[in-house]
């Protein structure tokens, strides 16, 4: 696994944090602990730091920071607001969130996530849990799949990669053969389908990146995950209290942007309904305009040409900066 990790966006998430010295601030998405580091090296010594992540392999990664104002939990975002409870803690100063996987993740061919390396198709955050995505595929339905792959990856073939999925699958459980077990069954199999469209991806993207992505966002619950805090957020952050949240890709961001403009009036609305249709989808129907306190946008920021140029995968970045207020 690499070690090395590059944290995107990281001086400006956590400036816009406007960290307070003896402030209550969660990073919620621990992976290799940059952004706490930066975030503890800003805290006074009464300051306090609560980082959680789904990843077992990011836990391990916490015990490297001894550091008495940090505490790391093996958790999800759904269950962080009971952390908070269990620990008195009544409001935060503020919440990062980095969303979406990360470098060492992708680069570990045995974590599944990646279409370029040869692994098991697994792409669980927390491999201790659930089910791999070649556990689901054998059991799940053709219509399943396909609507998996148009929602969660905007997937244009969608329909047309599901049924050789199904084909495959049920061909070689006739066969008594294990395919689409590994990365490179999925991935070449998409690529197949490409072939056989005639059609170019217009942006060099590989052809099996929306599918795995939809898949991993799938199997785990990401967008279930994310309205769920996004709801909660008035509750646990002060007023004037700031909410850092760095998305990679539309769909994540569509959300994000829903919540964070307060109002329907000041989105457009092809993304209201793309955004009620990932969380309608997800099994979640409370997505709805907040009352006050909401979350105010005060910034967007991307990545400089110098951070793209150092860390590719920052590209596609967007740092969505929002507060806590009490009235408009």
């Amino acid at each position: 696994m690499s070690a090395c990790h590059l944290p995107v966006l990281m001086k400006e998430a956590v400036d816009e944090l406007k960290i307070v010295p003896n402030g209550v601030y969660v990073d919620a998405t621990f992976g290799r602990g940059g952004h706490s580091k930066e975030i503890l090296n800003r805290l006074g010594p009464a300051g306090h730091l609560v980082a959680i992540d789904r990843d077992p392999d990011s836990i391990k990664q916490a015990t490297c920071i001894n550091d008495s104002r940090l505490q790391v939990h093996h958790a999800k975002f759904s269950t962080l607001p009971n952390i908070l409870k269990q620990k008195s803690i009544s409001k935060i100063d503020g919440l990062l969130l980095d969303l979406g996987v990360s470098s060492p993740q992708i680069d570990d061919k045995n974590r599944g996530f990646s279409f370029t390396k040869c692994g098991p198709l697994d792409m669980r955050m927390d491999p201790t849990k659930g089910k791999p995505v070649s556990s689901w595929l054998k059991t799940a339905k053709l219509k399943e799949i396909q609507n998996v792959l148009s929602v969660f990856g905007e997937e244009r073939f969608s329909r047309s990669i599901a049924t050789a999925i199904c084909k495959e699958r049920d061909h070689n459980t006739v066969g008594n053969k294990n395919k689409l077990e590994t990365t490179n069954d999925l991935a070449e199999l998409i690529i197949k389908i490409y072939g056989q469209k005639r059609k170019r991806n217009q942006s060099n993207k590989h052809p099996a990146t929306k599918s795995f992505q939809a898949l991993r966002i799938y199997i785990n619950n990401e967008i279930d995950e994310l309205v769920f805090l996004l709801e909660k957020i008035p509750e646990i952050v002060e007023i004037n209290g700031r909410v850092c949240i760095i998305s990679f890709h539309s769909i994540e961001d569509r959300i994000v942007k829903i919540k964070m403009r307060g109002s329907r009036n000041s989105v457009s609305r092809s993304d209201q309904m793309t955004a009620k249709q990932y969380a309608f989808f997800s099994g979640i129907n409370h997505f709805h305009e907040s009352s006050f306190p909401k979350i105010k946008q005060v910034k967007r920021i991307l990545p400089t040409k110098e951070e793209i140029k150092i860390n590719t995968r920052s590209r596609s970045a967007v740092l969505r900066v929002g507060e806590l207020v009490s009235e408009v």
